[in-house]
């Protein structure tokens, strides 16, 4: 027997490796490109909430420090204006009643047991409104009567 020897086959084998190469990274780069096309609305979801999430702390913080150093400027004002006085105290506490008192007859709100329409929660509205008028008006006669006191004794 004769071996036939021919260099054809060994140059296709050559080939048919080369293409079998080729397919599959081809076949990978296809899976990583999918892999990376399902993830992409993942990612560009995390990273947006980690990038606002960042954003929002920043503002906290800044929102926080500002705080502070109102806090600190009405610490250092505090200790230099005076509490108001006993007197004004009365006078304002005298002054909210009398408005709230108004208010209420006024309104006509039922805060007596015997009327029709009571309701504890009336009650509740009017020690409301009597602090906030209490609150918001010391300030005002504490400056008056300081001014009083002041004129009074020069």
């Amino acid at each position: 027997m004769k071996s036939v020897k021919s260099s054809a086959p060994q140059t296709s084998l050559l080939a048919k490796l080369r293409s079998a190469a080729s397919d599959k990274l081809e076949l990978l780069a296809e899976g990583v490109g999918l892999v990376f096309a399902a993830l992409g609305a993942t990612i560009a979801a995390v990273l947006g909430k980690v990038i606002v999430g960042v954003v929002l702390g920043v503002l906290a913080l800044g929102f926080l420090l500002r705080l502070k150093g109102r806090k600190k400027r009405a610490l250092e004002a505090k200790s230099l204006v005076q509490s108001p006085g006993v007197g004004a105290r009365l006078l304002t506490g005298l002054v909210s009643a009398c408005e709230v008192a108004a208010l209420v007859e006024a309104t006509n709100l039922p805060v007596r047991f015997e009327q029709t329409a009571f309701h504890m929660g009336h009650w509740y509205l009017v020690l409301l409104v009597f602090f906030a008028a209490y609150f918001l008006q010391l300030p005002l006669f504490a400056r008056l009567l300081g001014k009083f006191t002041a004129r009074s004794a020069a």
